[in-house]
């Protein structure tokens, strides 16, 4: 057992020695590669040792948590190194400290002082605002209405739900609350060293509509020792509580939809990415009429949201959330592909995701969690 621990501290050390000269490269920083080691203990998560130019992580950081949080926590230790480098051990959490680490990028919740690593996973992590809680619970009952049969009522509830998102983001930015240090990131990966098309499609999506910027990039399991391509979400907490919801349930959708699809076209085996393509242009179309002028898009007793108000929240929203996507991903390259049409599988795909409204899923099969305020 001895053995088996130390074989995957050596894999974990490498892996993170291999973050560090990334971390640099990305931040166009120059620090020495220092030695990684990993180590028992709970109470301290990371530190810095000047005197061996070593870095330490703790063990139960990386067995318990993401590995995007044992990089905010490695690179807060970085910071210590870059202040015994170039600030000659200035101070411990001072001005030089601070300084340190906007140049590596770490995230707010992790430059504070006077915190232990596991107050600034939680600090990360935070507690959603009451209003915003109210929100999503409201949400979460019209995602149970959109599950009608009727597709009209369906619609209604679909609508309501865009409105209710809408609104909310629109008295945010009215009430000028535009604070971007708690805007957070969450790493969807299916354990795939490609992305299907459907999920690049689906981060697309998410960006236009649901307040969060996307990107995609590579991301290690600490578990399973491998590196996965990753769907990045970028925004408010809330927005990425309702944006991964959505994710999941249109890409779960999509899946079951492509294979009655096949079943319908004697195993149809080609197509799958046309029918994909099509299935989120007819969920793309469902979304584009509920932002319409229209007395009739609007809910009941409410009034419609001008196209302009709406417009100019996505544009405020993407600015806010782009200081944070600079910051993860300073030399971001942008994912590119193309792919010939299948014009009949398309079609098929558009006439399904025109009938499909956004609601709550199957229970998941291991937690039967599919409450967003749950998730």
């Amino acid at each position: 057992m001895q053995k088996k621990i130390d074989d995957i501290d050596v894999r974990w050390a490498r892996q993170l020695q291999k973050e560090h000269r990334d971390i640099c490269y990305q931040q166009r920083v120059s620090l020495p590669t220092p030695v990684i080691s990993i180590v028992a203990g709970k109470n301290r998560l990371g530190y810095w040792t000047p005197g061996n130019q070593t870095i330490s992580i703790s063990r139960h950081l990386i067995e318990n948590n993401p590995w995007e949080i044992v990089l905010e926590i490695f690179k807060h230790e970085m910071a210590h190194q870059y202040v015994s480098e170039h600030f000659d051990n200035a101070d411990a959490h001072g001005t030089g400290f601070k300084t340190a680490c906007d140049i590596l990028g770490v995230h707010p919740a992790f430059a504070g002082t006077g915190r232990h690593g596991e107050e600034h996973i939680a600090a990360f992590k935070g507690t959603l605002p009451e209003k915003a809680q109210t929100l999503l619970r409201r949400v979460e009952k019209l995602l149970a209405l959109g599950q009608s049969s009727n597709e009209s009522e369906a619609r209604a509830a679909s609508r309501k739900a865009s409105y209710l998102l809408n609104k909310y983001n629109l008295d945010r930015i009215a009430q000028e609350d535009t604070d971007t240090s708690d805007i957070r990131y969450l790493y969807l990966h299916s354990g795939k060293k490609r992305m299907e098309t459907i999920e690049k499609l689906i981060l697309n999506f998410l960006e236009t509509f649901y307040f969060v910027n996307c990107v995609i990039a590579d991301i290690y399991d600490a578990q399973t020792d491998e590196e996965y391509r990753a769907g990045v979400l970028i925004g408010k907490q809330e927005a990425l509580v309702v944006a991964e919801y959505v994710y999941r349930f249109l890409l779960d959708t999509s899946r079951k939809l492509w294979q009655d699809f096949r079943k319908k076209h004697a195993g149809q085996r080609t197509g799958k990415v046309a029918f994909d393509s099509g299935f989120m242009d007819g969920i793309r179309s469902n979304h584009e009429m509920m932002f319409q002028a229209q007395e009739d898009a609007a809910p009941p007793g409410d009034t419609s949201l001008p196209i302009a108000a709406v417009t100019a929240l996505r544009v405020q929203c993407r600015a806010e959330n782009t200081l944070e996507k600079n910051r993860l991903f300073p030399r971001l390259i942008r994912d590119r592909s193309s792919f010939r049409m299948d014009e009949n599988a398309f079609r098929q795909g558009m006439e399904q995701g025109r009938k499909t409204h956004i609601h709550r899923p199957v229970a998941h099969k291991t937690t039967g969690i599919t409450a967003l305020l749950n998730r």
